[in-house]
């Protein structure tokens, strides 16, 4: 009954956490992606992840196929650290246990730049987060690493198609110009 209980729980908060934290893409957020020249991608895992056969390395390659073919340009570590705003595309899974058999996960895209305050332009922030989009789901243990998968194509696909949103109108796209 416990076993249940745990997996009943876990299913809710799947369901109450996807509802309501999917993705902040709106028109704001996009425009804090235009005339970005390209993005490193940074990608983090825990344990339980790659307990399951998902490394940050797969996650990174994974990510940089999808963002390649989907035309969003990419920039190593050191012309992310050349670029005003030091724009990182973050992916981050983390998986959970707690029901034998099942694995809890989140996948988590999000474009972190550095921003300065309106109000006191001497502050500046080295990151924040100016567009996201993440999701939670379960799995069973066999199948977390095709969930994972699955689930951060549709979060790449949500971002590529903002970032080409937001720089269209740019020469070249992807604020090259």
């Amino acid at each position: 009954m416990g076993k249940v209980r745990g997996l009943l729980a876990a299913l809710s908060l799947a369901l109450l956490t996807s509802a309501g934290a999917v993705a902040q893409d709106t028109v704001w957020n996009r425009y804090t992606l235009e005339g970005l020249n390209g993005l490193y991608i940074r990608a983090e895992t825990n344990q339980g992840c790659e307990g399951a056969g998902v490394s940050a390395e797969s996650i990174r390659a994974d990510a940089e196929a999808a963002l390649t073919e989907a035309e969003v340009p990419l920039l190593t570590e050191r012309e992310m650290l050349e670029s005003p705003g030091l724009p990182e595309l973050r992916v981050t899974f983390e998986c959970g246990g707690g029901v034998a058999g099942v694995v809890a996960y989140s996948v988590s895209v999000r474009v972190q730049q550095a921003t300065q305050m309106i109000r006191d332009t001497q502050i500046t922030l080295s990151e924040a987060i100016t567009w996201y989009a993440t999701t939670v789901g379960v799995a069973d243990a066999g199948s977390t690493a095709d969930a994972l998968g699955e689930a951060l194509q549709e979060k790449l696909a949500a971002f590529a198609e903002a970032f080409m949103a937001a720089n269209a109108d740019d020469e070249g796209g992807g604020g090259e110009g």
